[in-house]
């Protein structure tokens, strides 16, 4: 197995040899032989665990062994227990999960080293494909399980990506790796168990060497959807939204294109891509429906003679001003703020939350939509970036960069929402007070 992941590794650009990386474990058996096969190879490893706080003493278990685990081996040792309330029903317990672990990730990316090794392997890519197929894989599902994911604050890495479950549990036998098992793997009520236990072996039943087969296929679709994604983000560039969050996008343009549905999807509000509606648009488009009319999220979306108008609210999106005196908490237009001690800060909130130095904020503070020509300094990249230019490189759709706003401090843009935390602002070793600020749920 280890010819096999440094086959991986090499062939990826995943690691230098020698690089110090952290590696993501969880207790469980492919973490625990990410991180053995690691050490193996002879890479300096840090260790790092997030509590997720579901499972009761089962999760403060797991806890104690990887923290004993990385003491036992010398190894540096960061752990985590992300604030893991219920998301509602938009949003399953195991995406907010997600969610929460990356973002602490990021956050240990940005302190160094800035690579993190995750034990995904090749059934999971297995699982993951057969289950965008069961749900519906939307127009960025195409890239399944990725052997490398580049961020601004680094890069997540792979190595286990070539190896299926099997050899896996052999090699922690064979080398005496231990690991825990979590109850929650064998749970009927999860989708991706039923694959694993009961489609999964199905399939394979039926026709020896499917997991192989379907891996490779999995490996295909990414590099078709890579190819396609660049088609599109090409043809993007050529229709830029006008001015105000209107954008006018030639009808002809849309018909024409080899992926209608990819370009739609690429261009319409984030979150507001369902199938059906694409698929009514281009059926109203194709029979020349002057004047129908779809509404998406906040927009109005409107069939013209020659083109497809998607226009805001009449109000548009209004900027708001917070001004001292604080009091400990209250509501600025969609978002909400409360004066915090620095041990209040959650990192794992990601940058859906802005924690910021308080004596560091020149008041009174603007919450605006960005505007071209916006730039802000974020944290780890070392330099200005103009902010048009970060939401290209998070591919937010061209409707949905209207209504992204910014905080901004004096005549700095501290906070892009969702996106970025400007360096100059972050809670440090002398922070007294914190101001956190996160848009109100809807």
């Amino acid at each position: 197995m280890l010819a096999e992941v440094r086959r991986t590794i090499r062939r990826e650009g995943m690691l230098r040899t020698g690089e110090p990386l952290w590696v993501a474990v969880s207790g469980g058996v492919d973490s625990m032989v990410l991180l053995h096969v690691l050490q193996a190879m002879g890479h300096p490893c840090s260790v790092a665990h997030v509590d997720h706080g579901l499972r009761g003493p089962e999760s403060d278990a797991d806890r104690h062994f990887v923290g004993m685990t990385a003491e036992r081996l010398g190894l540096p040792f960061r752990s985590v227990r992300v604030d893991l309330r219920d998301p509602g029903t938009g949003t399953s317990l195991q995406m907010a999960a997600r969610d929460l672990r990356y973002a602490w990730f990021k956050e240990l990316l940005r302190e160094g080293p800035a690579v993190l090794a995750l034990g995904h392997h090749r059934d999971d890519v297995v699982e993951t494909l057969l289950l965008g197929l069961l749900r519906g894989i939307g127009a960025r599902g195409w890239g399944g399980v990725p052997p490398v994911t580049t961020v601004a604050e680094g890069r997540f890495i792979r190595p286990l990506l070539a190896v299926g479950r099997q050899p896996i549990m052999a090699y922690a036998a064979q080398q005496g790796v231990a690991f825990r098992e979590d109850a929650s793997n064998a749970d009927a009520k999860y989708l991706r168990n039923r694959v694993r236990h009961e489609l999964l072996p199905l399939m394979e039943d039926l026709r020896p060497g499917a997991r192989q087969a379907l891996a490779r296929a999995s490996t295909l679709l990414r590099e078709i959807g890579r190819a396609a994604h660049m088609q599109v983000d090409a043809e993007v560039r050529e229709l830029a939204p006008a001015d105000q969050g209107t954008f006018r996008i030639p009808i002809v343009r849309l018909l024409a294109s080899p992926a209608p549905r990819l370009l739609l999807a690429r261009l319409l509000p984030d979150g507001h891509t369902h199938p059906d509606l694409v698929d009514q648009l281009l059926e109203a488009m194709a029979n020349g429906s002057t004047g129908a009319g779809f509404q998406v999220g906040p927009y109005r979306l409107t069939l013209e003679r020659d083109v497809l108008s998607c226009q805001l609210p009449s109000d548009g999106f209004p900027s708001f001003s917070l001004a001292l005196p604080l009091v400990d908490r209250g509501v600025i237009g969609p978002f909400h703020w409360q004066r915090c001690t620095p041990g209040d800060v959650k990192l794992g909130e990601g940058m859906a939350t802005a924690w910021l130095d308080l004596d560091l904020l020149e008041f009174p503070l603007l919450l605006r939509p960005w505007q071209q020509g916006d730039r802000m300094r974020p944290i780890g990249l070392g330099g200005s970036k103009l902010i048009s230019d970060i939401l290209i490189d998070d591919r937010v759709p061209a409707g949905s960069k209207p209504g992204k706003y910014v905080l901004v401090s004096g005549q700095r843009v501290v906070w892009l929402e969702g996106h970025r935390l400007a360096e100059s602002c972050s809670p440090g070793p002398a922070t007294q007070s914190v101001l956190r600020l996160a848009r109100i749920a809807p």
